[in-house]
């Protein structure tokens, strides 16, 4: 040291000095710097400023206080802590108070001196938001926290959470501490939860009641009650500060309902209310109590008496007697459940089975018998099914479920004994004289079920031996149960069955009697559903359609479902080939049909149309689930006039219809082939090409719009047998002869006021006896059903004609509004010719006619004018109209034919008519005008 420089030791000196105050740094800092960091409001501003611009939040902090000591001990103090966004509160805190000391820091242990606050409020879910969907994956630490010597405590909290957008918790608490007396320090609280969701409350409380205190570094806990709403469950508990605990919970007669509360709330079990989904008036009570430690838990349940309703079986009631749930560390065992279904206690349920790791992967097995009786059939699964189910004597059931990991298989079983039957809609599907058993094997993935198979066997014996027997029928599919969704459902039936069987798949009693057999799927994987496979059906009827089905082949492929069928409709015969657009959607697209019917009786048919009201009509709202058929009629017996197809659920695109033979009273046709389409607005066009008609022909158009409920047709007839229609349409048999033609357009709307015209001609007959103005009139109404027949029959008795030959009798008429505005009929004979000009309303039946009727008195006399008097003799006795009258009426008489006689030998007569002349409710008067 004496050798060293003065220099030397200068630099040795300065270097001590740095390495002291080195070492004294973080000591500086830990003591000084740190607290005057934590105060200086300067760095405060700054991590609020931080705060706003990264996250949008206001964030407050009001007199922080860190204090330090030579000891490893850290006290701090804030008066408020608070973050705020669009001036919500998502966290407040007031008060804070703490100190924690790190003497045992290498032990990895720090110890809790204190902690306090007066208030404290958070909204998790929107503190939630700022962190963002992050998870993480926690994992067990080596420290400790010590607390058994702490002060603590909390005046007043208040924490909200929405567990779901439904479900909205709120929890409440005050006077928490734990008291600064020794041997033992009680632990103060009372706490509240409130739960709600929708109109359902849940209220849990919890409070110490002088039940918890810390005694000798452990924390126990005596008989606490936890209150959920009417019920308790009793808390006694014992820990120390390394996790060492023992912990039991019991209650006695634990209402249902509050369980099923809180497991709808999904704050237990997640998921819980959908576990519940298909269940409803859940009551009863039970006993519990399980014991836990670090090792492992042991408890039991005992149910006393429980019922609930199974929603998806149209509410069936199931109650539960007595069933004891015994549970270890290692299983859980069910047994000696035992209950009923339905209103009988002969009905009868037995359960018994076991679960295994039920921490982790749950793996269950549990074993159901019973007996099947006709109630459940009867009043339960055909509501389900749509379609009448009855069991005839009792069968035995069972039901195995397995599961793992919440994969779930089910397999359950019954079996109808020799003598016993079960009927589809009064049908039986196989011989009783036979053994028969239906095994389902189900399986549950999540929302997905798997119906793997529902088979039907029928043999001389089944038993459980019984190998190499084949099922008579086979259902399988796929759905989504949660939202009821079917992916797939079909069926395979090797052997005809009875057709009701499709009555139990769709839901409906539309099928009767007669067999069905193939294979049939119902695909709904891609965008919209199809069909997939083969069906036979043979001597089935539809009775709310009046159809049967003599024999019919459905195939389908990627586009189009292809349909061969002949059978019966109402009275006729048809056959039916076609293609329908392979989409289980409506509206029905047919894409390419041939229908052809034998027989048609027209005046049923349109009485039966008839029958509908229309003013009633509402328009079609197209939807899914909307049947295309009305099942309302399920009976063999029943009127064929029912009109029972609903209108609006089909396009057809392309329709051949042929009618091989018809009629309409006496009148017959036949070889009609006519192109049908139906668009997707509902507008229907039917065009006919020349078909036979009462000894002539015809054609036909029909366009209806029966959306908008606009209807128009155009009849057109040639070379008529005019006796024919006559005798039919007008009862006048034998009196009219000769070949006649027409020309009708109308059109109407939902009020069927009739709009259009009507033209025809009848050439080269005879008219025996009847008179020439009645024929006339009646002619009028030869095309214009259901417009009612205009009767003149007062006219009758003032004009008759001679027996022989006529040339031509036309006439026109203009409708608007079932108003006959103009009238316009010629008819022309050798000795007599005439014409009808006027108008005529169809509802008040009120007309307004003028009659000219031109003669010659050089020809054959007359028979019969008012009382036998002839017209020649009218003649004589009528004056002479003026000149003025002739020119008034020189347009109208310029209409009437001319007849065999010169115009100088001629007379003309003017009828005129008003008022009611169906019912005799008229004046009329007679003019000699020439």
């Amino acid at each position: 040291m004496r050798d060293l420089s003065k220099k030397t030791k200068t630099v040795i000196l300065s270097v001590v000095i740095f390495l002291v105050i080195l070492a004294a740094l973080p000591f500086i800092v830990y003591l000084k710097v740190l607290p005057s960091i934590v105060s200086n409001q300067s760095a405060i501003s700054y991590i609020q400023e931080y705060v706003k611009e990264s996250m949008n939040i206001d964030l407050k902090i009001e007199k922080p206080v860190l204090k330090t000591h030579l000891t490893p001990v850290l006290a701090f103090k804030v008066d408020e802590i608070s973050l705020k966004k669009d001036k919500d509160v998502l966290l407040s805190i007031k008060n804070l108070d703490t100190v924690v000391s790190f003497n045992k820091v290498f032990q990895k242990s720090i110890v809790l001196k204190k902690i306090g606050l007066d208030y404290f409020y958070a909204d998790v879910n929107k503190l939630s938001l700022l962190s963002g969907e992050q998870k993480t994956q926690t994992s067990k630490s080596d420290w400790t926290f010590e607390w058994f010597d702490a002060v603590l405590y909390l005046k007043k909290c208040m924490v909200v959470y929405d567990l779901d957008k439904d479900t909205h918790l709120k929890l409440m608490g005050s006077d928490m501490e734990i008291t600064s007396s020794r041997e033992p320090k009680f632990v103060r609280f009372n706490i509240n939860v409130d739960i709600a969701k929708g109109k359902e409350k849940l209220k849990i409380s919890l409070s110490d009641k002088d039940n918890v205190y810390i005694k000798d570094h452990k924390l126990f806990v005596d008989a606490a009650r936890l209150g959920l709403n009417n019920s308790g469950v009793f808390i006694d508990a014992v820990s120390d500060e390394k996790n060492n605990f023992e912990l039991s919970v019991y209650s006695h007669k634990f209402d249902v309902k509050n369980a099923v509360e809180l497991l709808e709330t999904n704050l237990v079990v997640p998921n819980g209310a959908e576990m519940l989904a298909f269940f409803k008036d859940i009551k009863g009570d039970f006993d519990f109590k399980i014991d836990m430690n670090k090792k492992g838990m042991d408890g039991f349940v005992k149910v006393n008496n429980a019922s609930l309703k199974i929603i998806p079986l149209n509410n069936l009631p199931v109650n539960v007697q007595t069933g004891y749930v015994g549970i270890d560390s290692k299983k859980i065992v069910l047994k000696d459940f035992k209950g009923y279904y339905g209103n009988s206690k002969v009905n009868r349920i037995d359960m018994t089975g076991y679960i295994t790791d039920y921490l982790k992967s749950v793996d269950t097995n549990i074993e159901a018998t019973g007996l099947a009786t006709n109630e459940l059939t009867e009043k339960y699964l055909s509501k389900v099914v749509g379609c009448p189910l009855t069991l005839t004597g009792n069968s035995g059931a069972k039901m195995i479920l397995k599961s793992k990991y919440n994969k779930i298989d089910m397999t359950w079983m019954f079996k109808i004994a020799t003598g016993d039957d079960i009927l589809v809609d009064g049908a039986s599907l196989s011989p009783v004289g036979y053994d028969r058993a239906v095994v389902a094997d189900l399986h549950l993935d999540g929302n997905n079920l798997d119906i793997k198979s529902i088979r039907y066997f029928i043999a001389k014996e089944l038993n459980k031996d019984t190998k190499n027997v084949k099922p008579i029928l086979t259902v399988d599919g796929n759905m989504d149960i949660a939202t009821l969704q079917v992916k797939k459902l079909g069926f395979n039936i090797p052997k005809p069955l009875p057709s009701e069987f499709l009555n139990v798949l769709i839901g409906q009693r539309l099928f009767r009697k007669g067999t069905i057999a193939g294979n049939m799927y119902m695909i709904n994987d891609g965008k919209v559903p199809v069909l997939k496979g083969t069906l036979s059906m043979q001597k089935v009827r539809i009775p709310s359609q009046r159809l049967s089905i003599k024999d019919a082949k459905l195939t389908t492929n990627k586009n189009t479902v292809h349909i061969n069928a002949f059978g019966r409709f109402k009275r006729s015969d048809y056959k039916f080939t076609g293609d329908i657009k392979n989409e289980l959607l409506f509206p029905v697209v047919v894409k390419n049909i041939h229908l052809t019917v034998d027989n048609i009786d027209v005046e049923r048919i349109i009485n039966s149309m008839n029958q509908q009201n229309t003013s009633n009509v509402s328009p079609v709202v197209q939807n899914k689930e909307q049947s295309l058929v009305s099942a309302q009629v399920d009976s063999d017996e029943g009127s064929d006039d029912a009109y029972t197809f609903d209108t609006g659920l089909l396009i057809v695109e392309n329709c051949v219809l042929e009618v091989v033979k018809g009629f309409y009273k006496d009148i017959n046709f036949g070889n009609l082939k006519a192109a049908l389409t139906l668009d997707k607005n509902g507008l229907l066009q039917i065009k006919s090409n020349k078909f036979d008609f009462a000894e002539g022909i015809s054609t036909l158009k029909v366009v209806c719009d029966l959306k908008k409920h606009n209807y128009y047709i155009r009849l057109g007839v040639k070379d008529i047998n005019s006796d024919l229609i006559a005798t039919t349409l007008l009862a006048l048999k034998k009196e009219i002869t000769g070949k006649a033609m027409g020309l009708i357009e109308l059109n109407t709307d939902d009020s069927l006021k009739l709009n259009g015209r009507i033209r025809f001609d009848v050439s080269n007959g005879t008219i025996q006896k009847v008179g020439l103005v009645e024929y006339a009139l009646k002619f009028a109404a030869l095309f214009r059903n259901p417009m009612a027949m205009i009767s003149p029959s007062t006219v009758v008795d003032l004009v008759n004609v001679p027996e022989g030959n006529f040339d031509k009798i036309n006439g026109d008429l203009h409708i608007k509004n079932n108003v006959v505005e103009r009238i316009m009929i010629k008819s022309s004979a050798p000795q007599l010719s005439s014409f009808i000009i006027g108008r005529f309303d169809l509802e008040s039946r009120d007309a307004s006619l003028r009659i000219y009727t031109k003669f010659s008195n050089k020809n054959k006399g007359f028979a019969g004018f008012m009382r036998n008097i002839s017209l020649n003799s009218l003649a004589n006795r009528v004056p002479l109209s003026s000149r003025n009258d002739s020119m008034y009426y020189s347009a109208e008489l310029a209409q009437i034919p001319e007849i065999d006689a010169d115009e100088k030998d001629c007379q003309v007569f003017l009828t005129k008519v008003d008022g009611d002349v169906e019912h005799f409710n008229f004046l009329s008067s007679l003019k000699k005008i020439k």
